[in-house]
């Protein structure tokens, strides 16, 4: 009864969470260019053909100290507890110039520090805004630095959206098994 989505959408404010979940369901959150534009979690079921269905939250953006409370921390901490594989998304140009993998590095802590099994799920790690100059250098660096795939996609031009969502139904049936 606590689970509230299949797939959890994480990540730094304006990592892309919202366009992703508007992009690929009938959901419409409230997408701007500023930080915090998702107060609650937003659901939208995901339709990847006419058997395979799934739900996906766009869970507010995660800052550092979230674990400790800091801003609306622990109550969006409590959202992901409620998913059941996670997509990450990392930004591959943030507004605010900080460095992408540093800003994976401090998300995974955050989940990490915060317990309740969030380290421990099945995540999916992503670049988003594929079609940003500079984005494959950034998938390149987060793979070498955690030693895992990175995926990357664009909501705005569908590169890389079908590869993705199916990998997350993939996910989620591994979980089941």
């Amino acid at each position: 009864l606590k689970v509230i989505a299949d797939v959890g959408l994480v990540g730094m404010p304006n990592a892309g969470k919202s366009t992703l979940l508007s992009r690929v369901s009938r959901a419409r959150p409230a997408i701007a260019d500023y930080p915090f534009t998702t107060k609650i979690p937003n659901l939208g079921i995901v339709q990847i053909d006419l058997d395979r269905t799934f739900v996906m939250a766009d869970i507010p953006g995660l800052i550092e100290g979230a674990h400790a409370g800091a801003g609306l921390g622990h109550e969006f901490l409590r959202h992901i507890e409620r998913t059941r594989v996670l997509v990450h998304l990392v930004e591959p140009m943030p507004a605010d110039e900080s460095d992408p993998v540093q800003n994976y590095l401090a998300i995974r802590g955050e989940l990490e520090q915060y317990g309740h099994g969030l380290a421990e799920r099945p995540e999916i790690i992503a670049i988003s805004k594929a079609e940003l100059p500079g984005a494959e250098e950034v998938r390149v660096r987060l793979a070498a630095e955690i030693g895992r795939e990175v995926m990357m996609f664009s909501s705005v031009t569908g590169q890389g959206l079908d590869r993705l969502l199916q990998r997350a139904y993939a996910e989620l049936h591994v979980v089941d098994n």
